[in-house]
């Protein structure tokens, strides 16, 4: 009998052969393993890396320039951003200055010639009957201005024009009540001379109040703008330093790490910044003095030119009013002495000019001649005194017109005084913002140089 001899490798008979699971073993499964889900960083190691990030680009030498970079550009764009609103706020402050003042000149234009129509009128009734022409053209005359006026300041400034709306209404009934007290006096009706002082007591107890309140108002106004624009230099100064500051310390920082003397494109920011904000700064200064002698000057001369008008006519109108009452005016008479003192103050305070002074002082000299002739019993040489071709009564004329081409030259003077001193500041707005992107220009230019070196 033949044995067969098993291949060499193969496993004893009974034995299964490797990798044959156990008795009761499932079999392997076929399917594939799932890959792996990539894990997702929190928040937390979100932000603890950026913090990795930022740290390792601000440290060490390179780091360092590149903060020092960053904060000299960021100091060269603030210092044109806000230099430049510096500036044009300055302009801005002047420009309402300018239009305040205007307003105060129409407020007070307002006030004159309504106490001049007033003032023409009394002082046509005086004469009786048919007045003279030329009163009455003079009224008719300060009438329309005013009503002029009244619409010019409404529109330039809203919020006057409730309160002139007020004094628009009392001009109306003025002017009716004087219509009523002509009609009267022309057929020799003595209830016209009560038309007359009713006219007269509505406009300095209704319209003469509230023009008042709002010539205070725009005195104010004009006070506020001006302390406004004080801010503007300093602001530019105390941004040229900063910028000066931030510029210079990265020149240091480079000279001791480089050992280079000099980093042209920073200094050349450096130069543009101080030579511009210095520029900057020179015009400012000359806006503002410019600006306070506006205020000084031509404003408180018109201011004081306005109100010795004012007082001037009301006095002339209260001259007339005490020779109407006939020997019953003494009330009259104790507003002319308010109302022409307040004219004289008006004028002894330095801003009137000389002609307008002595103008005034000969029609007081004048309207104490009509008084003693009143009361020593002469009153139609007193009434001849006080109108027509009288001597008092050509002496406020004279004051009339001196005062009048003084007001406004000083009004022209206001104006175009305020005007230069704003002039110049829009264009050295524009001049310091495009000084602050070159500069941060270079700035950046001149720290990248040095990093690409120290690479």
């Amino acid at each position: 009998m033949t044995t067969v001899t098993p291949p060499p490798g193969t496993p004893p008979p009974g034995i299964p052969p490797p990798g044959t699971p156990a008795p009761g073993t499932p079999p392997p499964s076929t399917t594939k393993p799932a890959p792996a889900v990539p894990t997702v960083p929190t928040a937390g190691a979100r932000t603890s890396r950026a913090r990795e990030l930022v740290v390792g680009m601000f440290s060490g030498t390179p780091g360092h320039m590149r903060l020092l970079g960053a904060i000299a550009i960021v100091a060269c764009l603030a210092f044109g951003v806000v230099s430049f609103q510096a500036a044009t706020g300055l302009r801005s402050d002047i420009g309402d200055a300018r239009a305040h003042a205007d307003q105060l000149v129409r407020v007070q234009a307002i006030r004159t010639n309504l106490v001049q129509a007033d003032a023409n009128a009394t002082n046509a009734f005086l004469v009786g009957g048919l007045e003279p022409a030329a009163a009455r053209d003079a009224y008719t005359t300060g009438i329309a201005t005013t009503a002029r006026t009244i619409a010019e300041a409404a529109g330039a400034e809203p919020d006057d024009a409730t309160a002139l709306e007020r004094v628009n209404r009392v001009v109306t009934t003025y002017t009716g009540l004087i219509e009523s007290a002509r009609a009267n006096n022309r057929q020799g009706f003595p209830v016209g001379a009560a038309y007359l002082r009713q006219a007269s007591r509505i406009v300095r107890d209704d319209a003469l109040p509230t023009l008042e309140r709002l010539v205070a108002v725009e005195q104010q106004r004009v006070d506020d703008a001006t302390a406004a624009g004080d801010t503007a230099p300093t602001v530019l100064v105390v941004m040229l330093i900063l910028t000066f500051i931030a510029l210079f310390v990265p020149q240091v920082y480079l000279y001791a790490r480089t050992r280079r003397t000099f980093n042209p494109p920073l200094v050349a920011a450096t130069g543009i910044v101080v030579v511009v904000g210095l520029v900057a700064l020179a015009t400012m200064t000359w806006s503002r003095a410019q600006t306070d002698d506006a205020i000084e000057g031509p404003y408180r001369k018109t201011v004081a030119l306005a109100t010795a008008r004012i007082g001037a006519f009301d006095a002339k109108s209260a001259e007339a009013l005490t020779l109407i009452a006939r020997g019953s005016g003494a009330a009259y008479e104790e507003r002319f002495q308010a109302v022409s003192t307040d004219a004289q103050n008006a004028t002894g305070a330095g801003f009137a000019d000389r002609a307008t002074t002595e103008a005034l002082a000969e029609y007081l000299a004048q309207h104490r001649e009509v008084r003693a002739l009143d009361d020593g019993g002469a009153y139609d040489d007193a009434v001849a005194l006080a109108t027509g071709d009288g001597a008092a009564n050509e002496a406020f004329r004279t004051f009339e017109r001196v005062s009048s081409a003084a007001l406004a030259e000083q009004s022209r003077d206001l104006t175009d005084d305020l005007g230069r001193a704003a002039t110049p500041l829009l264009p050295v707005a524009w001049l310091l913002l495009a000084a602050g992107v070159a500069a941060a220009a270079l700035a950046w230019r001149g720290m990248a140089q040095r990093l690409r070196e120290y690479r």
